[in-house]
Parts: structure tokens; sequence; C-alpha cells
């Protein structure tokens, strides 16, 4: 999770065949070039956005950067109060579950 107000990048490998593979942050700005292995031993497939997948072969790479035109969104109050709200909704902070009592069968021995 990154802040709204930090200026960064997050990359996130989606059904990635290893646990090795964790999302990466990397500050806004930077060039990030993504090259096929010289050593890999099959082309690969990339999908932007949900989109129609392409084929990387050997010698391909594939450039990205933030843009120069910042994506607006919609917010009910401010964006960074927005943005806490929603974390704790979704991770369910400072929400207490109603514990269930723990009932024994009386007539079952043990």
């Amino acid at each position: 999770m990154i802040h709204p107000n930090v200026p960064a990048i997050m990359i996130t490998p989606i059904c990635p065949h290893s646990l090795s593979f964790r999302p990466i942050v990397v500050p806004a700005g930077v060039d990030l070039k993504i090259m096929l292995s010289p050593d890999a031993r099959n082309t690969a497939w990339v999908s932007f956005d949900g989109r129609k997948r392409q084929e990387i072969c050997h010698g391909d790479s594939i450039s990205s950067t933030t843009s120069c035109y910042p994506l607006p969104s919609i917010c009910f109050q401010d964006p960074v109060s927005d943005w806490f709200e929603s974390l704790a909704e979704c991770l369910h902070w400072n929400v207490r579950k109603k514990q269930n009592h723990f009932a024994i069968d009386e007539e079952e021995e043990f």
C-alpha cells in the first residue's frame, strides 16, 4: 500500500510462479525497463490493465514511467482521510468481533 501523497509506482506481479516475487515500490519519474533474460528458455507474455496480452521475445524490452498527467479521483472528503478510512474498513482495524461461547456437550465423555 502506498499513501496517496507519496509519488511512487508500485509494481505487483499477478499470478507469479514463485513466492519470491513480491510487489516493489519505485520512485515516480524512474524510467523502468523490463527485459527478458538472455538465458531465458522461452518467451514471456505481458498484459497491461487487463488488455490483450503480448509476447516478449529475446531482445525485446518494455519501458515505463509515471505520466505527467495524474489520474484524478473522486473523494468524499479529502484523499488522505478517504484512504485511511478505506484501509480501516477493508482490514477491519479497531473492529472487535463478538466471540461465541465454548459449548461442551455434557453427554460426551473424554
